[in-house]
């Protein structure tokens, strides 16, 4: 144990200083070097700024430790080369240092990055989070080629030799313990993989989602029908780690004298420690293939196709999905688009439909099977994604079991994809992890648009990156994790003195309100909602202000209620045991609510005189 009670003196000075907030600006936002020296240039004119350095690349040697000087070291991994940027240094770079576990949980993601159109150069990042706390993504290596690599077990050796030794030893970091830094001791495991299928066969050496004998959950075997692989089986043994370590099913991998390197990492379940990712398995997978059915194309015919919907019926659906694109709330980076853009939608888009915006876009327009068909999928993911739901889990399960079966038979068995298939083990994920949230692709996928952006120019694009990321990666000690731990954090912003007010409430006033990552604001319809519980009451309300009650003295919440709320569902299950409610009718009067009480926020979705309030899911993850 070492102590360092003038660490956090130094740390806190820098708190404040004007280089480290130009520092943490330029590494959050990508700013090219050329760009940051000439701002630097422009304040250094200043008498205020005459000590800033003269570089950007000055600056990053004051907060981290590249050096322009060396050269980048690369290893040759055919037919492209691999940085290993290390999985102990990350931990010590990212680690809560009020991490208080035991053992550090590590999700792994690994994946394909293209990086031109014109040609082969592609990326594949590995990397990882921890999952406790913060989650921020970082590089553990990377390669480069203009062709993935030709052996994963090369690919990955370097990951799969320091994580055993990690796993088998343990790791030193550092932790503040009342205001001291010290250094602890903490196990590790490798708690996850999310990567998708493709990328899961390549690094496990088993046959690719086309195969008859591809799932990795279960024994299924394949059939062959109107030129489709397809898997209508929903009852076959399930795979375990011995089975897949001994070979059972030859026909499962695609070289049975070749074994993966990632078998050598000690603790690992090779089944269950690879997720199936949802957001390949069901937003990009079964969702698209469900409204690409009911979109038609692709030269299928009604014979094959089922339950492709008339163009009006297309049209009408379109039409509900761009009205309802001004009651989506800012916590949705994509806002809905019309069916015609069907096959450029992004997996957000696709999520945003199966959880909120879908059932109420396609009520009375689907034939009644099919519309209670796809709330099968709804309520059994938004289960899966909820940690609030565990009594719901069984229930889910059954659903999705349910959901494979009547598939086949309103759209065809030919249609029952590896993906659709995927779908009866999703349950074995939530069981093993909880909220699939916690292990799925998003996150890495949201930082390897990142990755791509830090390629400022077609040579060398592994030297940039890592060049970029040795000047992004912060110092040892955070600062900002230096915080309190409330389980409800809040932030008020945007001062106004626009009312409204009623007896016994005065300025200040507020028009935004950050409840830990949620964004609440008066001012924006969309993001104005909330939910509150008050002794066993559950009311939903429209905030109109944020503002200073003198008999409570202290800030609380001015707005008015719905006056009736009801199911709007009630197959296969009443939609309100969700949280989700149809809603009528406001309050005549303008109330006072605390804080305290909000337990959700709400996301109003409005199709002609139908209004129906769905809780936003990530603010309880």
């Amino acid at each position: 144990m070492r102590n360092k009670n003038s660490d956090l003196d130094n740390i806190l000075s820098l708190k404040n200083s004007i280089t480290e907030n130009l520092y943490q600006w330029a590494s959050e936002n990508n700013v090219p070097n050329n760009t940051f020296d000439k701002l630097l240039k422009i304040l250094k004119g200043h008498k205020c700024f005459k000590d800033l350095p003269v570089t950007s690349r000055t600056l990053y040697k004051m907060y981290s430790n590249v050096s322009y000087s060396k050269p980048v070291e690369m290893k040759s991994v055919s037919p492209g080369y691999y940085y290993h940027f290390g999985v102990a240094y990350n931990i010590k770079k990212h680690l809560d240092k009020q991490f208080s576990d035991e053992t550090i949980k590590l999700v792994i993601g690994i994946d394909g990055l293209p990086l031109s159109k014109s040609s082969g150069s592609c990326f594949w990042p590995i990397l990882g989070y921890i999952r406790q706390k913060n989650q921020t993504v970082f590089p553990i290596g990377i390669y480069w080629g203009h062709n993935k690599p030709s052996d994963s077990n090369i690919y990955i050796k370097d990951f799969v030799d320091e994580v055993k030794t990690l796993v088998q030893n343990g790791i030193d970091v550092d932790i503040f313990n009342n205001k001291i830094l010290t250094t602890v001791h903490k196990n590790l495991v490798i708690d996850c993989f999310c990567c998708d299928m493709p990328a899961k066969s390549f690094l496990l050496k088993t046959k690719s989602h086309t195969g008859f004998f591809s799932c990795t959950r279960c024994t299924v075997q394949g059939q062959y029908l109107l030129r489709r692989v397809c898997f209508p089986n929903t009852e076959c043994p399930r795979r375990t780690h011995d089975d897949f370590v001994n070979k059972i099913q030859r026909q499962y991998h695609s070289n049975c004298d070749d074994t993966t390197e990632i078998l050598n990492i000690p603790s690992l379940d090779i089944v269950k420690n690879f997720s199936l990712d949802y957001m390949h398995v069901v937003c990009l997978g079964a969702v698209k293939k469900i409204m690409m059915l009911w979109k038609g194309g692709d030269g299928l015919g009604r014979d094959v196709n089922k339950q492709k919907l008339s163009p009006n019926l297309i049209k009408t659906i379109s039409e509900r999905l761009l009205s309802l694109k001004y009651n989506v709330s800012n916590d949705f980076s994509r806002k809905p688009r019309s069916l015609e853009e069907l096959p450029r939608w992004k997996a957000t888009e696709f999520r945003l439909f199966l959880l909120y915006i879908g059932p109420i876009a396609i009520q009375s327009i689907l034939s009644k099977e099919l519309y209670e068909h796809f709330l099968c999928l709804h309520v059994a993911m938004i289960i899966f994604l909820s940690p609030n739901y565990n009594n719901l889990s069984s229930f889910a399960q059954s659903l999705m079991i349910n959901f494979v079966k009547k598939f086949g038979k309103l759209y065809g068995k030919h249609f029952i994809s590896s993906n659709i298939h995927a779908l009866i083990h999703l349950f074995e994920d939530y069981d093993n992890y909880g909220s699939l949230d916690t292990v799925s692709c998003f996150k890495f996928e949201n930082y390897m648009s990142n990755l791509k952006k830090m390629v400022r120019k077609n040579d060398k694009p592994l030297q940039q990156v890592v060049r970029r990321c040795e000047e992004h990666f912060k110092p040892n000690i955070l600062v900002n994790n230096l915080v309190n731990e409330n389980d409800f954090n809040q932030n008020f912003q945007l001062l106004h003195s626009d009312g409204p007010l009623i007896d016994g409430t005065s300025s200040p006033q507020y028009k935004i309100l950050l409840l830990d990552k949620i964004q609440i604001k008066t001012h924006s319809a969309p993001n104005s909602y909330v939910g509150l519980k008050i002794e066993n009451i559950f009311i939903i309300i429209k905030i109109l202000n944020i503002c200073y009650s003198q008999d409570l003295q202290k800030l609380i919440l001015l707005g008015r209620q719905f006056e009736k709320i009801g199911s709007f569902f009630s197959k296969p299950l009443k939609s309100e045991k969700l949280g989700i409610y149809k809603v009528e009718k406001f309050s005549k009067q303008i109330r006072i609510w605390n804080i305290e009480d909000v337990v959700t926020k709400y996301m109003i979705l409005t199709i002609n005189d139908l209004n129906v309030a769905y809780p936003i899911i990530h603010f309880n993850n």
